[in-house]
């Protein structure tokens, strides 16, 4: 039996504030992919139970990864695709504060995105079965994906879609007869950054002054530097 399989790099606490490449999007569907394969770990053996172990799992939990119908025909799937995001614009110019000891502009806004998991079985009652079960886990534990989670607010407008053909996720020449009913769970996501006041870029001011004493043929120049502090501490 052939299964998917892949290695996704890790995701480091100081990633989040240390590279520009940072990508909240990614990061939530890792925390909402962990959190499925989790609910299908607790489950008693020959439920459904999902093990690491591709050998011993009996449902494939992924991440955007076409999958066989030969793998379909002997164990289930949920695959997680990222809907669109969009930012909502919650203020004027998103701006939230002014730093006063730096001048820089402080601005926060609300990302609306939605995140499909696509339950693929070669039996229309078994994809919904599981479609259902995610759901309503998914709908009792919001709270605990809130709190846990990158998320503003999830869990309240879940949808389970009907049976529909596979539509490509089963990587197949022929169509294998996989069904796949999708539940779509839209959520919200903080997002803040900062904006540094152009004057406090540079790193010295120099001055000059140019002083002309009466009767005196020759200027006076004295000239000194003023430190940023802001920048060289």
């Amino acid at each position: 039996m052939r299964v998917p399989y892949t290695n996704k790099p890790d995701i480091l606490p100081e990633f989040r504030s240390a590279t520009p490449l940072f990508d909240p999007l990614y990061h939530s569907t890792r925390v909402l992919l962990g959190f499925t394969q989790g609910l299908f770990k607790i489950l008693p053996k020959g439920h459904y139970r999902w093990s690491p172990n591709m050998e011993e799992t009996e449902i494939v939990i992924t991440d955007q990864d076409a999958i066989t119908a030969e793998a379909v025909s002997h164990t289930p799937a949920i695959l997680t695709i990222q809907g669109q995001a969009s930012f909502m614009n919650v203020a004027m110019h998103s701006r939230e504060t002014v730093n006063l000891s730096t001048g820089n502009q402080v601005h926060r806004d609300v990302v609306t995105t939605s995140i499909m998991f696509n339950c693929v079985s070669r039996n229309g009652v078994e994809a919904s079965r599981l479609a259902w079960f995610l759901a309503s886990q998914i709908k009792a534990l919001r709270v605990f994906l809130q709190r846990n989670g990158p998320f503003v607010r999830i869990g309240h407008d879940v949808i389970i879609g009907a049976e529909q053909p596979n539509k490509g996720l089963v990587n197949d020449l022929v169509d294998g007869g996989a069904v796949n009913v999708v539940v779509s769970v839209p959520y919200f996501l903080p997002f803040n950054w900062e904006v540094r006041e152009p004057a406090f870029i540079h790193d010295n001011t120099r001055v000059e002054l140019h002083q002309q004493v009466l009767n005196v043929e020759d200027d006076t120049v004295s000239s000194f530097e003023i430190k940023n502090e802001v920048n060289n501490g």
